[in-house]
């Protein structure tokens, strides 16, 4: 499988097993980079348990770095998933920009407090105004495109993945939004773990979303969001079929931020 996957959890956050276990897994998939991706949720976020333990950032930095020292054959990299917040932003931003990471993913997984991909919230009293989380997670992207502080856009139209859709019509601020992520130079991802492991049964973005994406000029990388080595590269050959499905003939590798054409 001659594609990277650039979006990757393992104990240090949510996720389970050593970096190493998803290295070697990756060789045998025969992918060409693979990025680490544990969750960074701001201190002062109570409540939140599934990001990298306070005090742990230096130990997952080291155990990244060390792997891939011991794995040269494949491109190695660090990466964050942040969490991002409009009242915690200048805490998070100050604490991901002091710590050296090849790339950090944007994440918005709260609407006004209410955090919607917990899975004890499927059905929760947040989701009464369906309309109000989707506008709201919008608003929120376009902020933190706007920072500057990110690379890629991690699962984009999130707030569908308990089946929950719009009965407004948002197309403007979907659009405002991937002209932020465009203004900004930003990617996005095709995050796979939408359609294998949420009951939306479908990929992050939506196809229409992604042929808007690339008639804006954005450019796409894989993510799986694997949280456990044998969801790595999930589905990545349906994720080239949509790509192209889009008009994406290339994506981007994160190593050196070139296009690279699709396999």
């Amino acid at each position: 499988m001659q594609l990277p996957d650039y979006h990757v959890h393992t104990r240090f956050s949510d996720g389970e097993g050593e970096p190493r276990a998803y290295v070697e897994r990756a060789l045998q998939l025969g992918l060409t980079e693979l990025g680490f991706t544990d969750h960074f949720s701001p201190p002062s976020l109570a409540g939140v348990s599934y990001g990298i333990a306070t005090g742990g950032m230096d130990d997952y930095i080291e155990a990244v770095r060390t792997t891939a020292a011991a794995y040269p054959e494949l491109p190695v990299l660090l990466g964050v998933e942040v969490d991002y917040l409009p009242e915690a932003a200048d805490e998070t931003l100050a604490t991901i920009a002091s710590y050296s990471f090849d790339y950090a993913l944007c994440s918005v997984h709260f609407a006004d407090g209410f955090h919607f991909v917990e899975r004890r919230n499927e059905k929760a009293e947040g989701w009464h105004d369906v309309n109000h989380v989707w506008r709201r997670y919008y608003e929120t992207l376009i902020e933190a495109a706007r920072t500057g502080a990110f690379d890629v856009v991690a699962h984009l139209d999130l707030p569908k993945l308990w089946g929950y859709r719009a009965t407004d019509d948002l197309s403007g601020l979907e659009q405002d939004a991937l002209g932020a992520i465009a203004a900004a130079g930003l990617a996005i991802e095709i995050n796979t773990s939408g359609a294998d492991r949420r009951p939306v049964g479908e990929m992050y973005p939506a196809p229409d979303l992604l042929a808007r994406a690339r008639l804006a000029g954005i450019p796409f990388t894989f993510g799986s969001d694997a949280h456990s080595v044998g969801r790595l590269a999930s589905s990545f050959a349906q994720a080239t079929t949509l790509a192209r499905s889009a008009g994406y003939d290339s994506y981007l590798r994160l190593s050196d931020r070139r296009l690279v054409t699709l396999p």
